[in-house]
């Protein structure tokens, strides 16, 4: 078998060979995923050495015919992007083995495989319609995740609506990539990237549609708002899985295939991306500021962080695009741990709601160290990965002329430390409640996977040229951006940017705490009930800024005017054409008297009729 397809071919097979095994079966489906998604990160491993030292593996074969190859090849960026995704799932899959409310293991681990499975798919995909195969193959693993999480309608409401969201994104992706290919003349990404569409007309337009494709999946504004949602109704394992990592390793990509290697965009298109992204950053986390549930909270920092990659992407050069690709990794290494500790607090004490938590730390030191290690680098406090990839961002964004870009990105940093600060006090600070003094620490398959992460979080700061250089750079040269010796690694004026963030943000945490009278849950409530901003929380905390919920409340009544519509097309159709034909029957009746003269006048008249318009409008003039 080409290597290329072990990643794709084997976590799928397993998964199916999973749904074989008896659910009451014990450890045998946990240990069996744990031992594939190792197999899949060695194999990506062993992709990504190819890919940098020797040659870029490639499969072909005919699929569907009219040219629509099945083509996969692993370069630089998508052998890289594969490990990354191999990474999280082995992860993930050591992390549920002790966590036992995901729902049926059976489910969890065939829905992880298959993800594994897609995404290394959609990664891999050189051909336009493969990609768009495995991507919305994708949206199955999504909607089990959610709606087999925990029992009850919330979460197969939640999934539901998670997978509208994402389908309807999926469909603006496919109407984009048909443009896109007429246009071209070809599905090839690298067939397409050897002479660049420009950006006018319909090419602006199937660009526009891919990306909704792209930051859909990244989880960006305004179609992230089946996240939050889901932070409530389904389990940490998928939430540290797929918003947390996975949808930002494919979304940020496929951004970066797109704006970078298939089109060359223009300076419109540039503001419209670092405007998106400026807004996602900024309104994401001052959503996540108003929360006082572990994992809804941690589900905006998610959203937020997307806004970051975005920027960074769309400075389009190579220190942003470096650092947007740079960051999309930090982000799902820090992100994914968070929602890991999230899991390990709820497993030991069954609470997410920050007002029933405190003084942790001694019950759980290392699940609050992996918090602390993890807060401080998505916050970017250096020397930490978040510092860096924020960094090389800001210094794309400033090197485009953008520098109010920058100012709404570091005021974002800001507010993430705030809202970490608010939730890290609350959780493992502070007097611990009289239930939760017999709390122990998480069990040791899930601190592995967290100490891994804030590992990661640790030598992606210190050694940042290791990620960067070695990994990104040669990605980049795939992207046909010729990167330059990427600096930032030293205290330059956005470092002390950065040490004005964090001051800022324990500033406005030991001012909220007094105002609050020490209660930590409620240090950001001077932010939220402040006036205006009060009625605008609550009018987002009851949906008003949902497209999503907006729509379903209006559907009935578009469901009624489309039923009116409807039974009106039916009256022309068939009782209007009835009706008449009746009436024309009832009267037509009155000739029928049995008067000879009267039919041979009639006849008589019916042809002088078809002799006059025979001759005015046929053939004889």
């Amino acid at each position: 078998m080409n290597p290329i397809l072990i990643p794709i071919v084997l976590p799928l097979a397993t998964a199916f060979l999973i749904l074989l095994i008896s659910e009451h079966t014990r450890y045998m489906k946990e240990t069996l995923a744990i031992a594939v998604s190792a197999v899949c990160l060695l194999g990506a491993f062993l992709l990504l050495a190819s890919a940098l030292f020797s040659r870029q593996p490639e499969f072909g074969a005919q699929w569907v015919g009219y040219g629509m190859n099945f083509a996969l090849k692993a370069d630089r960026l998508s052998s890289f992007i594969l490990l990354a995704v191999s990474l999280f799932t082995f992860l993930t899959a050591v992390y549920s083995f002790s966590f036992e409310e995901k729902g049926g293991a059976k489910w969890f681990y065939f829905n992880l495989l298959f993800t594994q499975a897609f995404a290394a798919g959609a990664v891999l995909s050189d051909n336009l319609l493969a990609l768009l195969f495995f991507w919305e193959g994708l949206l199955l693993s999504l909607y089990l995740f959610i709606a087999l999480s925990k029992p009850g309608q919330a979460s197969k409401k939640t999934a539901m609506k998670a997978f509208l969201i994402n389908a309807a994104a999926g469909l603006c992706l496919l109407l984009g990539v048909t443009i896109t290919t007429y246009i071209a003349g070809s599905m090839s990404m690298s067939g397409i990237s050897a002479n660049k569409l420009t950006l006018d007309g319909w090419a602006a337009f199937g660009y526009i549609l891919m990306l909704i494709g792209a930051v859909t999946k990244s989880g960006a504004l305004p179609f992230h708002t089946w996240l939050p949602d889901a932070a409530a109704d389904s389990n940490a394992p998928f939430l540290a899985y797929v918003p947390a990592a996975l949808d930002k390793l494919l979304g940020i990509y496929f951004l970066a295939r797109i704006s970078v290697h298939l089109f060359a965009l223009n300076g419109a298109m540039q503001l419209v991306l670092m405007t998106l992204g400026a807004l996602t950053i900024l309104i994401a986390v001052m959503m996540a500021l108003a929360q006082t549930d572990y994992k809804r909270l941690l589900s905006y920092l998610a959203v937020s962080q997307a806004g970051y990659m975005i920027l960074g992407i769309g400075a389009l050069n190579p220190a942003g695009a470096a650092g947007g690709l740079f960051h999309m990794l930090n982000s799902a290494v820090c992100i994914s741990c968070l929602f890991m500790t999230a899991g390990a607090v709820e497993r030991r004490t069954g609470a997410g709601d920050l007002s029933k938590l405190g003084g942790l730390f001694k019950a759980m030191p290392v699940t609050a160290v992996c918090f602390i290690v993890a807060a401080a680098a998505i916050s970017g406090i250096a020397p930490l990965n978040g510092f860096f990839s924020k960094e090389m961002i800001y210094e794309g964004v400033l090197s485009a002329g953008f520098t109010p870009f920058v100012i709404a990105a570091e005021l974002g940093s800001a507010l993430t430390l705030a809202a970490l600060l608010k939730l890290g006090h609350s959780v493992f600070f502070g007097k611990r409640p009289e239930e939760l003094h017999g709390t122990a620490e998480a069990p040791f398959s899930m601190l592995f996977p967290m100490l891994i992460l804030a590992a990661l979080c640790v030598i992606f700061g210190f050694g940042a040229r290791l990620p960067v250089e070695f990994f990104l750079v040669p990605g980049l040269r795939d992207l046909n951006l010729a990167p330059e010796t990427l600096g930032g690694f030293y205290p330059n004026p956005l470092f002390w940017a950065s040490i004005v963030v964090i001051l800022t943000a324990v500033v406005n945490h030991m001012f909220g705490c007094a105002a609050s009278q020490g209660k930590a849950c409620r240090a950001c409530d001077h932010i939220s009930h402040a006036p205006v901003l009060k009625e605008i929380y609550a009018l987002a905390e009851a949906k008003f800024f949902d497209p999503y919920e907006q729509f379903m409340k209006r559907l009935p009544a578009l469901a009624g005017i489309i039923y009116k519509a409807d039974r009106f097309f039916d009256y022309l159709a068939d009782d209007l054409p009835s009706f008449a034909a009746n009436a024309f029957s009832k009267t037509s009746q009155r000739f029928h008297t049995g008067s000879y003269p009267l039919y041979l006048a009639l006849t008589i008249a019916g042809f002088i009729i078809y002799i006059f318009f025979a001759a005015h409008y046929g053939g004889v003039k």
